[in-house]
């Protein structure tokens, strides 16, 4: 069935918009637009109406002024309407009237768009756009697809592989879901080099939120102050089709805290390994003024050759960055992840230094030989008494195979007081590196190479 949609208010008032089955429109001020309302408080593509067999659904295309259904604001994604919306663009106001019969819709103003009715036409074969596979008309009928803002269709058999819009972010081609998370979700693309990427998207309820759009966009302003080896590269920022974006270097690795959900207690050696980059890592955000706040096993990447990979800059901050930077961290607020969080930056991040950093990254250590976090009790209350009062188990009593060496630089690295710490990440990256060939010394001793 067709469906009409009215103008009830704006440039176009009283004209109708009816769709045909299976027929999208782009609405627009444009001269490219396929319902186009001369309206300047409109974008030039502003919104896409499609009548599938799920029904009428809407999509915003980035407009600046964005779309609104029943007052309340459209994403980029597709969304379902009913007889008896309002669907506001600018000065312009849309009501969907209803679904149309064939003889009724043939009796209304003009046919779809104001054109004549169109005279019945054989039904053309679509594809998947991922498998290529024939969608049938009783899949169609079904709704047993989606169509992403560029017309493309998935079949359901695709829908659990490619449940995204792969051409959400303009000038990068989305090929699957990594993962997601509190502020957004992030997806594997191709950029327009051919590049892979990591794109990280801000979730649509947060993006009404200017402190938190600008704490998104920190996060790269702040990870692109320092290049290391050890540090996830950030390649571009920013917003496309209303979706705020961050891309960054795609790592084909695993996260530390997957490999201890694996493996239960990782080898002494490759924790060494890790922990040693991730020390020469800070050294140089020490270097750079530059303080994470959120290190722990999920916020490190290790590839298949062991290179190590910090990740998530949210939380970093800079030492010399503005005050309106720094107010968006409120004085009093604690951020990180407790399980790892130093004394100092339970009641004030603010003030946390890179000495912070280095007890962080000393827990992680910890939960890497040990396969359980330094303190993991069951109230944030006892959490926070822990953490200020006490040390965490012995490591050797926890792990007997680590080396008494070992043991005495995470309880130095976690010291309470931020003064009995390393005072530098490169005087860890030094102990931790002497221990290193050490043991490399002996293994190679035992097994008779000189």
């Amino acid at each position: 069935m067709r469906v009409a949609l009215r103008l009830v208010r704006g440039a176009r008032a009283g004209e109708s918009i009816v769709l045909e089955d299976n027929q999208t429109v782009v609405v627009g001020r444009g001269s490219d637009a396929g319902f186009r309302i001369p309206d300047p408080s409109i974008s030039r593509k502003h919104c896409q109406l499609s009548n599938t067999p799920r029904g009428l659904l809407l999509a915003d295309l980035g407009s600046s002024n964005g779309t609104y259904v029943n007052g309340q604001q459209a994403g980029p994604g597709w969304r379902g309407l009913r007889p008896g919306d309002r669907i506001v663009l600018g000065q312009n106001e849309l009501l969907v009237v209803g679904y149309e019969r064939q003889a009724a819709a043939q009796r209304s103003a003009g046919g779809p768009l104001g054109a004549p009715a169109p005279q019945p036409q054989a039904q053309r074969q679509v594809r998947c756009a991922h498998c290529t596979r024939p969608i049938s008309p009783a899949e169609l009928h079904a709704g047993h697809y989606r169509q992403d803002t560029g017309g493309r269709l998935t079949c359901a058999a695709c829908l659990q592989r490619f449940d995204f819009d792969p051409n959400l972010i303009e000038g990068y081609r989305i090929e699957k879901k990594l993962g997601q998370g509190a502020f957004g979700e992030v997806y594997k693309a191709i950029d327009g080099r051919g590049r892979p990427v990591a794109l990280k998207t801000l979730r649509p309820q947060l993006a009404e939120n200017e402190k938190d759009v600008a704490r998104f966009f920190r996060e790269a302003e702040t990870a692109r102050k320092v290049t290391h080896p050890s540090v996830i590269a950030i390649y571009d920022a920013g917003a496309s089709r209303g979706v705020h974006y961050i891309a960054m270097e795609y790592i084909d690795g695993a996260e530390v805290s997957k490999l201890i959900e694996r493996y239960g207690r990782l080898d002494v050696g490759y924790s060494l390994r890790v922990v040693i980059q991730l020390a020469d890592a800070l050294q140089h955000l020490y270097q750079h003024s530059v303080i994470h706040r959120d290190i722990k096993p999920e916020n490190i990447m290790v590839t298949s050759t062991c290179l190590a990979k910090l990740v998530d800059f949210g939380l970093a901050k800079s030492v010399d960055e503005s005050d309106s930077a720094v107010e968006l961290t409120m004085a009093g607020e604690g951020m990180g992840t407790l399980a790892y969080m130093p004394p100092e930056q339970l009641d004030d991040a603010v003030n946390a230094d890179h000495r912070s950093d280095i007890y962080a990254l000393g827990a992680t250590l910890y939960h890497m030989l040990s396969g359980q976090r330094p303190f993991n009790e069951k109230t944030t209350r006892s959490f926070i008494l822990k953490i200020l009062r006490e040390m965490p188990p012995p490591l050797r009593q926890v792990s007997p195979q680590v080396p008494p060496a070992l043991e005495e630089i995470v309880s130095k690295a976690m010291s309470k007081k931020p003064e009995d710490r390393y005072q530098e990440p490169r005087e860890l990256h030094a102990d931790l590196s002497r221990l290193f060939h050490q043991l490399a010394a002996e293994f190679a001793s035992r097994s008779g190479e000189h």
